[in-house]
């Protein structure tokens, strides 16, 4: 089940992100809680039928794509198949074209990553993409573009990092 969250609900969800994600892909708290207000993005939070908190999905919901930002599963509910039956529950419920950030696969644990998202339908795209600084003093952030239902063309790449930055991090290109 997805719920969303309100400001209120936020304090609970955070956490769950500063655990799964380095701090250089996770903005201050005070400025992603303030996103909340932002028409296009969304935060859910994912739970049990007992409304326990199991994890977090934040995206931006783009007039053909979405921009799955952030995606983490408390660790006691991993690697027990529940993320990926979440992923392809949000999937399903998508209706159309999602693009993800991953970091360059050089390690195990990037690796696994980039794995988990192809046994769901994505697909990794080679063309380099920087993520714009999500805090002060941090520069851009190597990584690549996953797309599902398909790889995408360069076109359709430069379009897709365009608006993501534009939208998501306030980022345009000189």
């Amino acid at each position: 089940m997805f719920e969303r969250i309100s400001k209120v609900a936020f304090e609970a969800v955070y956490p769950i992100l500063e655990e799964a994600f380095p701090m250089e892909e996770l903005r201050e708290k005070e400025r992603q809680k303030a996103l909340l207000d932002r028409p296009q993005y969304r935060l859910y939070g994912i739970k049990e039928d007992s409304g326990a908190l199991q994890g977090v999905l934040a995206m931006w919901d783009f007039a053909d794509f979405l921009y799955l930002e952030h995606f983490a599963i408390k660790p006691v509910y991993r690697n027990g198949g529940f993320g990926g039956k979440k992923l392809n529950e949000m999937i399903a419920w998508a209706g159309k074209p999602i693009v993800l950030e991953v970091e360059v696969p050089t390690d195990e644990m990037t690796k696994r990553r980039v794995g988990f998202y192809e046994r769901h339908g994505f697909f990794f795209n080679e063309y380099p993409y920087f993520q714009p600084p999500m805090r002060a003093g941090q520069g851009m952030l190597p990584l690549r573009l996953m797309t599902m239902p398909e790889k995408i063309s360069v076109d359709v790449y430069k379009r897709y990092k365009e608006l993501i930055h534009k939208i998501v991090y306030g980022y345009e290109e000189a």
